[in-house]
């Protein structure tokens, strides 16, 4: 994450300062990221990467409307977290636990405010993630799918790189359940039509 910050300052360093009106109309992006699920459940330490695609419509700073799809990249594999440790306790059997993001989906409201170089925006919506978890005995695998949704919250930097492209890091809570809780760290590239 620091690294992404670095990166960031580059880029409202290196910014045209009057961009700031790249603020309205049609857009879409792409970027990628990481998944990570919380303590006490089999995404226990999970780091698990997606691919992500965003379009959307900004009538002004305060309406504007964003759907997200994403798809996760690879597994995370897990002989260490804590879940994994007391699980093994109770069955000596078990190897491994391999865990990824199948694929999520969700819709956002987007208000943000921008000066000359960067904008900051937040994110309020509901998103869907579907995942999948396998526990490994030796060759064998048990597979379990998880599909959970609910209210999806984040908050987002952009950098203004040109008129028409952005450079965004953000943070969002992708979803919150009584038993789950799925966040995510993502870069992301946008272009406005």
């Amino acid at each position: 994450m620091k690294t992404a910050w670095s990166i960031g300052a580059v880029l409202v360093l290196l910014a045209v300062p009057a961009l700031a009106d790249n603020q309205r109309g049609f857009y879409a992006g792409i970027g990628g990221g990481v998944v990570t699920g919380n303590a006490r459940t089999p995404y226990d330490e999970a780091e698990m990467p997606v691919v992500e695609f965003s379009a959307g419509y900004k009538y002004n700073g305060l309406l504007g409307l964003e759907a997200r799809l994403g798809a996760g990249l690879k597994d995370d594999r897990d002989i260490s977290s804590d879940y994994f440790l007391d699980e093994q306790a109770a069955d000596a059997s078990l190897s491994e636990i391999e865990r990824e993001v199948k694929t999520f989906a969700a819709l956002y409201y987007r208000p943000e405010i921008t000066n000359e170089v960067a904008r900051l925006y937040g994110l309020l919506g509901y998103a869907e993630l579907d995942t999948q978890v396998t526990r490994w005995q030796g060759n064998s695998g048990v597979k379990a799918d998880d599909s959970l949704s609910g209210t999806s919250f984040g908050l987002g930097m952009g950098w203004f790189v040109n008129k028409r492209l952005n450079f965004n890091i953000e943070y969002r809570q992708l979803v919150r359940t009584d038993d789950y809780r799925f966040e995510t760290y993502t870069l992301q590239w946008d272009y406005r039509f």
